[in-house]
């Protein structure tokens, strides 16, 4: 009896161990007559994956005929926009084309013939992919696995262990005879276990091929946890003190404001100034002192996007606005009001300006101060993120002797910025450069800068007209705020001066419109307008951590364009490089009209705006989701950053 369950029990594990590959039943046809049996298959809505008992592979549906003698469904169509790219992005539009058809040698990982092709056109060095061994066999596309073993191998492996299994029951039934117990039940469980372990081994290496998937689902997530985790740990942790304040204070005369020695290190000034140093080491654009119902808390913008930093106790968050307030010379004592101030600090040999603007809320006054940081400096013209043809085109026009030129965008979309690096182009020991600026955001040498105050009546009108009488060649005004200032600003044009200025709308054509509600007549923008910028900011991916993936294809669809699924893409991912974040800086999304004879004479005429974009694109106008669609496929930013952006 015990004979027959040792060989009962050999039996059933031989059969639960050979039979691993039974649980892979299907059968998969290649459209050239290949055939991979005895392989588990999962579809996707574009691809294959086939398990098979020695690797995974994934194929297109098109590369299938049929699995387990039913015809595949061919893979569901990409949506698309209405339209093609204009002429100004013959990549774009050469990407959106037909796929050529697939072949069962399309396998992944390694990267497919039309993801190759895009790059190609697109100038995008590929991501190096491991080494793969191509040779053909007999077998087909599972050649293509990378496990060195071969299923012959695999059986020997399982009857040598099955015989050093039966071996050691033998050894167990001896052993039992020596010291006189009964082997029945023992022997069983000898048995058993490791039909058991057998069950649960075959388990394990069917899982096997879901880990790398799982995994790379997993890991967004897990960055996700790593950034709450770091936010609630600074949320915790207010800002301690340094042994001696680095940062000095000054009004807006340049006078010295004089700190207040006390002991109590916890004081207003004291946290005030901790909380300054810290947004100007994390480059922040922007501070906010929110009062809660029983805390205050304290927010950074940090490339566009909010950051909690801190928390404090309500009275110390009162202290902290007390100070504030006082360092941008503010009645403190007014609480219901909204105010505006601005101060000056030191912190080394950079110096920076802070805005100051107050607003009453249910739970007390809440305070925000956007940086103005000197020591960053003007970026440089090509840093700004235009593409070559369109970084050619903007020298040339920033070199014209008469005429304006307009940068238009949201706020905080880095318009000023890009002027200042237009007029860091200029020669200023040859020419006249002044500007009127509320407040003066950069220092620009060789230029005069006259900052707009209103209580000694220097508006952006009255400034610009003393401007003029001063023989200016180049002017830049930093907002045109009202339809007076921008009356002077287009006459200024039009009588030899080139005048550089900004503009709140939503696209570079809407400008014209903008300029029309503010009463400039249509000849006079005919005749004036050299050039409109239009500009949005997205964060660009940080270079330590972005994770390449395969994208779907109605994620490129949705900033209006269509390109095969599986072109690589980048996404954020998070590292300490990048405080977790996935992103480290920003970089411009452009939109460049340049007005030739025609399109001056369509603005006289007053051509709707259909018309007029038509135009437009037929001389090269590329639209903010153009320019965002290929920064997507060069790996500079995500789908989400454009979308969000445009």
């Amino acid at each position: 009896m015990a004979n027959t369950r040792r060989l009962t029990g050999a039996i059933i594990l031989a059969i639960l161990v050979l039979g691993q590959t039974a649980i892979l039943a299907d059968e998969v046809v290649f459209q050239d007559g290949t055939k991979m049996h005895d392989v588990r298959t999962v579809l996707t809505e574009t691809h294959v994956i086939v398990h098979m008992s020695h690797g995974v592979a994934e194929f297109p549906r098109k590369a299938i005929k049929t699995i387990n003698g039913k015809a595949l469904a061919p893979a569901k169509p990409v949506p698309t926009m209405e339209g093609t790219a204009p002429a100004a992005t013959p990549a774009l539009a050469q990407a959106a084309g037909p796929s050529p058809s697939a072949t069962p040698d399309e396998v992944i990982p390694g990267m497919v013939p039309e993801v190759q092709q895009i790059q190609d056109r697109l100038r995008i060095a590929p991501t190096p992919q491991p080494a793969q061994d191509t040779t053909s066999t007999a077998s087909g596309p599972a050649e293509a696995a990378h496990f060195p073993w071969k299923a012959d191998a695999a059986i020997a492996a399982v009857f040598l262990l099955t015989a050093i299994w039966i071996y050691s029951l033998q050894w167990v039934r001896r052993s039992l005879d020596r010291r006189g117990v009964s082997p029945g039940p023992w022997t069983n469980i000898a048995i058993i276990l490791p039909i058991v372990g057998s069950v649960l081994y075959g388990i394990y290496l069917a899982a096997l091929p879901f880990l790398p998937e799982a995994g790379a689902r997993w890991a967004p997530w897990e960055a996700m946890g790593r950034l709450l985790r770091e936010r609630q740990k600074a949320a915790e942790n207010p800002p301690k003190r340094k042994a001696a304040r680095s940062i000095e204070f000054f009004d807006d005369e340049h006078q010295a404001i004089k700190l207040k020695k006390k002991d109590d290190l916890s004081t207003g000034l004291d946290l005030a100034s901790d909380i300054l140093e810290i947004a100007l080491e994390q480059r922040a654009s922007d501070i906010h002192v929110e009062p809660g119902s029983d805390e205050y808390r304290v927010r950074l913008r940090l490339d566009g996007i909010m950051h909690e930093r801190f928390t404090f106790a309500l009275e110390d968050g009162r202290r902290i606005v007390t100070a504030i307030k006082s360092l941008a010379q503010i009645d403190i004592s007014e609480k219901r009001k909204a105010q505006d101030g601005r101060f000056r600090a030191r912190l080394g040999d950079a110096g920076v300006d802070f805005r100051v603007a107050t607003a009453n809320s249910i739970h007390g006054e809440k305070i925000v101060i956007r940086v103005l940081d000197h020591s960053r400096g003007i970026f440089d013209l090509t840093s700004l993120g235009m593409s070559s043809e369109m970084l050619e085109t903007f020298q040339q026009v920033i070199h014209s002797r008469n005429g304006m030129i307009l940068a238009t965008g949201p706020t905080g979309s880095g318009k000023t910025s890009t002027l200042y690096a237009a007029l860091r182009q200029l020669d200023a020991s040859r020419i006249n450069i002044m500007t009127i600026e509320d407040p003066a955001e950069y220092e620009l040498a060789g230029a005069t800068q006259i900052a707009v105050n209103i209580k000694a009546g220097v508006t952006y009108e009255s400034g610009l007209r003393s401007i003029l009488r001063q023989d200016p060649d180049v002017i830049l005004v930093g907002e045109m705020r009202d339809a007076e200032a921008a009356q002077v600003a287009v006459s200024a044009a039009l009588t030899g001066h080139l005048v550089l200025s900004t503009l709140h709308t939503k696209d570079a054509p809407g400008t014209l419109s903008r300029l029309k509600d503010m009463g400039i007549e249509r000849y006079k923008l005919g005749t004036a307008l050299l050039m409109i910028i239009g500009q949005r900011l997205v964060r660009v991916l940080c270079p330590a951590c972005r994770l390449e993936t395969p994208c779907e294809g109605e994620e490129l669809a949705s900033i209006g364009f269509s390109f095969d699924p599986g072109t690589p893409i980048f996404r954020a991912q998070g590292c300490p490089e990048c405080n977790n974040t996935g992103f480290k800086g920003r970089t411009g999304l452009f939109e460049l009209l340049v007005l030739d004879d025609d399109l001056r004479k369509a603005v006289g005429d007053d051509v709707d705006e259909s018309t007029f974009l038509a135009m437009a694109a037929e001389r090269g106008f590329a639209s903010y989701r153009q320019d965002g669609a290929l920064k997507v496929l060069m790996g500079i930013t995500t789908v989400e950053e454009v979308l969000q952006a445009i």
